[in-house]
């Protein structure tokens, strides 16, 4: 599993208890990866940060498996993200860990978001 180490990233910013990075998996794919909480404090934060990031690449990779608390303001996020992936024109991919997944079975249960078990190459 590719796991960028945070302090070697290209853009990272920390939000009310989250950190959001960023770097370039590859010529087409920008990397997202959030460790911390995610709560109505960063959610909004979160959602113009994965913006910020994604313009100009054809491909995101969202990974959450490293957050700790994802609150229900994290889920209005993950659709508003979709919205922003829909408006570039940019396919994208969801990573969670196990935590989120048991939420996601609640919140999604039509599989609407594009989770993935891991980062893709």
């Amino acid at each position: 599993m590719l796991r960028p180490d945070p302090r070697s990233l290209d853009r990272r910013e920390e939000h009310h208890r989250a950190t959001f990075s960023a770097c370039h998996l590859s010529d087409t794919t920008v990397l997202v990866t959030v460790s911390g909480e995610i709560d109505a404090s960063n959610s909004r934060a979160l959602s113009d940060y994965v913006e910020r990031q994604l313009a100009g690449w054809p491909r995101l990779v969202l990974d959450l498996s490293g957050i700790n608390f994802f609150g229900t303001a994290g889920f209005a996020t993950l659709h508003h993200v979709n919205v922003i992936c829909a408006r570039y024109r940019a396919s994208w991919a969801l990573v969670v860990g196990p935590e989120l997944r048991r939420f996601l079975k609640i919140c999604d249960p039509d599989n609407l978001l594009p989770v993935e078990d891991s980062v893709p190459n």
